[in-house]
């Protein structure tokens, strides 16, 4: 009878059937993101939706839930809307952010990289024994894999952190959706 209330293990092996990790192109992610710079630190939940395009669509939430503002990024141009009504625009999304936080953030090489994967030429890479990324230099940018969203080889990752220079942007997957 006590068998019932037992925990079961968690089957580590069993990886979520999606497609390879080279041809995805299209993604959504729930997370939630943190930035420091020097003594500053910024927190925020976003849904992040990429899509062939590129486009990149994404909604920044406040940590008590309340959505504070749209990025959209396109190959037009980079867009921020915020709760308040007001728009900042810019040729990019690099451009953008360092408008903004004053620092430029790695957006375009992120969606490759938040899937595991390189983006275009990375000055070093090193494998987990899976053979999975556990870290990245590329695009100036260091980017660790500290937590895969299971043992599997297949699995996409849950933390990842992003560094260059005294700017550290750490992003935690709470889960992948809509994988194509």
């Amino acid at each position: 009878m006590l068998s019932g209330c037992a925990v079961l293990p968690r089957d580590t092996e069993q990886a979520t059937a999606r497609p390879a990790r080279g041809s995805i192109r299209e993604f959504a992610v729930d997370a939630r993101i943190s930035v420091t710079r020097a003594a500053e630190r910024a927190q925020a939940g976003i849904v992040w939706r990429h899509s062939a395009g590129p486009t990149d669509e994404i909604d920044v939430f406040s940590p008590v839930g309340s959505q504070i503002a749209r990025l959209t990024v396109s190959a037009g141009g980079a867009q921020l809307d915020t709760a308040q009504q007001e728009r900042v625009v810019a040729a990019n999304a690099e451009e953008l952010s360092a408008r903004i936080f004053g620092a430029s953030l790695p957006m375009s090489g992120m969606a490759d990289w938040v899937l595991g994967r390189a983006a275009g030429q990375a000055v070093s890479i090193e494998h987990d024994s899976l053979g999975r990324f556990s870290y990245l230099a590329e695009a100036g940018w260091v980017v660790r894999y500290l937590e895969y969203e299971s043992e599997a080889a297949t699995a996409l990752p849950q933390t990842v952190e992003f560094e260059r220079g005294d700017l550290r942007v750490r992003l935690r997957i709470d889960a992948w959706r809509d994988i194509k």
